[in-house]
């Protein structure tokens, strides 16, 4: 369109000059070429030369312009693999900046854009949002994926939980009372299956959609690392674990590829020398307790061994 946009500057200069040539065969063009003097040919080619280019440009740019949502779009092979990304905040991006949208989150450095990266993977729908929790995945989410895609991943569970309440509670408006009894609902609802059969519910709702899709279903990081002491840091590491533990029973139940990520953030975590998971700042209030662009590396890499 750029190039679209700048050829009416040539356009008219372009007709008028080759005219002759491009009206005549081939012994006319010779004869109104040798008709001109020098500088005048000199001119006709240079003139036509420019047209010439610009409309191959402006021809091709309806085929770059289908981007990645089409089927080999953005130059990749029509035969590429199709791919959905659905989830919370964490399986947008959040955390990494880079933010394609600040409704959702959706970030250029998450792990859904990092596997899309591949000349070989298109990424063909990214309804992915902050906030979602299981329930919106089903309801709202699955209807977005093309029932043709060939793979989908699911970061799903924390928010069933009230993750954002949790961690206001226990370590941004610190409040003891308030966030015993966050951890406590949060525990009882993993306990007592919830979490699984809302997992079970939500693969069961791809597989409907999208048939011949492969589903992979990823855990969450454990937040904090081991040393850290800081009030209820340890308690949500365990909780989280629990969490996963319920997530990969609902995945696997129902024919979904589960893939922890626990082990590989287990030395990144809040108060390592090396985190890949964001601290609460009041300075980046966003970012707060989800992982990096580096974490959001991991998980990639984590899921490509099961791709």
């Amino acid at each position: 369109m750029r190039m679209s946009a700048r050829f009416p500057r040539y356009g008219r200069t372009a007709r008028l000059a080759t005219g002759p040539i491009l009206h005549a065969d081939s012994s006319g063009s010779a004869a109104a070429s040798a008709a001109l003097p020098p500088a005048h040919r000199v001119l006709v080619l240079i003139v036509t030369f420019l047209a010439a280019v610009l409309f191959a440009v402006g021809a091709a740019a309806p085929a770059s312009a289908a981007g990645k949502g089409g089927n080999g779009g953005g130059g990749k092979p029509a035969s590429s693999v199709t791919y959905s990304a659905l989830g919370d905040s964490y399986a947008a991006g959040q955390g990494a900046g880079s933010y394609l949208n600040t409704t959702c989150y959706v970030s250029s450095k998450g792990y859904p854009a990092l596997i899309d990266a591949s000349r070989t993977i298109t990424l063909n729908a990214e309804p992915a949002c902050s906030g979602d929790s299981s329930l919106d995945v089903v309801s709202r989410q699955v209807a977005l994926v093309p029932a043709t895609t060939t793979r989908v991943t699911l970061t799903v569970g924390g928010n069933d939980l009230g993750f954002s309440t949790v961690m206001q509670d226990c370590f941004v408006l610190v409040s003891p009372t308030a966030c015993d009894a966050d951890l406590a609902t949060a525990n009882a609802m993993i306990s007592g299956g919830t979490i699984t059969s809302r997992i079970t519910a939500a693969v069961g709702a791809i597989r409907t959609r999208a048939p011949g899709a492969k589903v992979i279903v990823t855990g969450y990081p454990r937040l904090f690392a081991p040393t850290v002491t800081r009030a209820y840091a340890q308690q949500v590491n365990t909780s989280t674990t629990a969490l996963n533990a319920a997530i990969r029973t609902g995945a696997t139940a129902a024919g979904a590829v589960y893939v922890d990520v626990e082990a590989v953030f287990a030395d990144h975590g809040i108060g390592s020398a090396s985190p890949w998971i964001n601290d609460w700042s009041w300075f980046n209030i966003s970012a707060g307790f989800h992982p990096n662009a580096s974490g959001y590396v991991a998980y990639q890499g984590r899921i490509a061994l099961v791709w």
